[in-house]
């Protein structure tokens, strides 16, 4: 009996691309109806991909709008019909400092007869740097840089973002009020907490959330959050004005598109283990590797052919002296290793914005084989301690490079085991 043969890399890559067209938060925007109120419709997006959701706005509202759209440096900005202001990410920059004191001056001027619709996706708070009176925009810099490489989750940093900001954390609410606010949503953040997207500028917090774990910022950001802990400011909070917030796109969205294509196109039996899924990065690539292993030796939870499905974001706690490589890659490279010489298995692990970090890869395809190939041609080197997993995925050609898709739903991984 000829055995038939698959080209699972391919398959990944096809799943990958079809399930973020099927769940594109753009396609979400033309099915909402906007009222025009009695004055002024601003339209503000900020974060990864807001240029694409700032087309389906303008496309869906036939009304006049006048707006702010501050994207990535490398985002295209053409024909958005707005005006466009190009900051970086993940860094803070003077050009988002200059942004976000144009936002708020724009929004500060809003009324009660007027109406701001503002959009908002992952990348926002890197984009939007205005730190508190007292403190510089390098002082914003060097918090960025800590919490980057703290290995906390994202709901922890956009938490001390939000406290160590002018702009964040339901500030710019308080400054458009009395005008009403409907909040646009794309979710990057696990469990699909709105108000922390983007470090929530125009989510005003209803319950009281405190920073409990201890970074070293230095002296005097170390004083600034031991005087201030709490995401909730003043009692100020209770004028803001938010009509609706809705939810564009999430990873849980993501996974149920990332299903339905699946059933509809390949004779696989899919597994969803879960959209929430936190935590470092080497431990969950571990767990992933325990079921992913059981399928392939015993046919459970699920029967083979199968294809297990998970999204969430996964933390890497960074040493001083490190290689190259974002979270995904290192998830990629932890799993390759623990599923080392098992035949059958073939995972994509890679961020759905097609960015994994600092590099332009979105993630990587890996196998049971990976690490017979790092082994051969760089058998002394140890990638993984050393957390250098661009330069293994480079020398195993296992990189995985989409383009950017300017979608920012978390991250996503997909394993086939046969």
């Amino acid at each position: 009996m000829v055995k038939e043969k698959y080209d699972d890399k391919q398959i990944l890559k096809d799943i990958f691309s079809k399930s973020l067209e099927l769940a594109d938060p753009a396609k979400k925007i033309e099915t909402i109806k906007f009222d025009p109120p009695p004055g002024t419709l601003f339209f503000a997006a900020v974060g990864k991909g807001a240029g694409r959701l700032a087309k389906a706005f303008k496309k869906t509202y036939q009304g006049k709008a006048d707006g702010i759209v501050v994207i990535p440096e490398n985002e295209k900005s053409e024909g958005l019909g707005f005006e466009v202001i190009k900051a970086t990410h993940p860094i803070p920059s003077k050009a988002g400092l200059e942004a976000s004191i144009k936002l708020l001056n724009a929004i500060s001027k809003l009324g009660k007869d007027d109406l701001l619709v503002f959009c908002v996706s992952g990348g926002a708070s890197a984009l939007l740097p205005l730190p508190p009176e007292g403190f510089s925009l390098q002082d914003e810099i060097e918090l960025n840089k800590v919490l980057l490489r703290s290995g906390l989750s994202i709901k922890e940093m956009n938490l001390y973002r939000g406290v160590f900001s002018q702009i964040k954390g339901g500030k710019l609410a308080l400054a458009a009020y009395p005008c009403p606010i409907i909040n646009l949503v794309v979710s990057d953040i696990p469990g699909g907490d709105l108000s922390l997207v983007g470090s929530g500028p125009t989510f005003v917090q209803k319950i009281e959330r405190i920073i409990t774990s201890n970074l070293d910022f230095g002296s005097n950001i170390n004083k600034f959050f031991s005087q201030n802990k709490s995401s909730l400011s003043s009692a100020r909070e209770q004028n803001a004005i938010v009509s609706k917030s809705v939810c564009l796109g999430s990873s849980a969205i993501l996974l149920d598109s990332v299903h339905a294509h699946i059933k509809k196109t390949y004779e696989l039996n899919p597994l969803v283990l879960s959209s929430e899924f936190e935590g470092d990065a080497s431990s969950l690539a571990k767990f992933h590797a325990s079921i992913l292993k059981e399928i392939k030796r015993y046919n459970r939870p699920i029967k083979k052919p199968a294809i297990i499905i998970s999204s969430g974001e996964a933390h890497v706690e960074l040493p001083k002296n490190h290689g190259r490589g974002g979270r995904n890659s290192h998830f990629a490279l932890a799993l390759a290793k623990e599923i080392e010489g098992v035949p059958g298995i073939t995972a994509l692990v890679a961020d759905t914005d097609g960015i994994d970090g600092f590099e332009k890869n979105a993630g990587a395809i890996i196998s049971g084989d990976t690490f017979k190939v790092l082994n051969h041609k760089a058998p002394k080197r140890d990638f993984l301690k050393n957390f250098d997993s661009f330069a293994a995925h480079k020398i195993a050609s296992s990189l995985f490079y989409s383009g950017e898709t300017g979608i920012n739903l978390n991250d996503i991984r997909i394993a086939i085991v046969r």
